[in-house]
């Protein structure tokens, strides 16, 4: 009896540990602070440097959208979205930053294919950098780089999370969901 309880108890703390390594729990909560990190910019106002977003704009309206893996239609999409939110929002200063995780061996080629990509897009004004899985601000911005994560958001000014979405899909609904965040930050 002793044996078959024992058993149970090791088995349902394994499945505990594997629903623990999906997306329950990830990413950072609103009111929750954005920290300081530093990514290889590669388009954008800071691109060239590995300067913090959130440091260099301060108390701005801004977004940032950390990339583990997803659809580059989706990203595409989410960036135009993102540029059009900083043309009417100009008032606002409003910022946006996408960081793709990715190990550092691949950071130069996957720089040419994000440049390509911002320039045909048209969202070379928007931020967009690279950051390896192991970086400190993986843990602190609570990544979380399991394979069904493919995106995290968010939405934030004064370092403040005012919204997360994880997965965010850019059709109508999901960019509608983002677009009604990035209203309730550049009041």
């Amino acid at each position: 009896m002793k044996t078959t309880i024992l058993v149970g108890a090791v088995a349902a703390s394994a499945a505990l540990a594997i629903a623990m390594t999906g997306n329950a729990g990830a990413g950072l909560k609103p009111g929750e602070r954005v920290t300081p990190f530093h990514p290889s910019h590669v388009v954008g106002p800071l691109a060239g440097t590995s300067n913090c977003f959130p440091c260099t704009f301060q108390q701005r309206p801004q977004v940032q959208v950390w990339v583990n893996g997803d659809s580059a239609e989706n990203v595409l999409a989410i960036e135009g979205n993102l540029q059009k939110a900083m043309e009417a929002n100009k008032k606002a200063e409003f910022k946006a930053l996408v960081v793709f995780v990715a190990p550092k061996a691949k950071h130069a080629a996957l720089a040419k294919e994000i440049k390509a990509g911002a320039e045909k897009n048209g969202t070379t004004s928007i931020g967009i950098a690279l950051i390896d899985p192991s970086d400190e601000a993986i843990e602190a911005y609570k990544i979380s780089t399991s394979k069904d994560v493919k995106n995290t958001v968010y939405v934030y000014k004064d370092w403040e999370v005012k919204n997360t979405m994880i997965n965010l899909k850019a059709d109508a609904k999901g960019l509608a969901s983002l677009n009604a965040a990035i209203g309730t930050i550049v009041k």
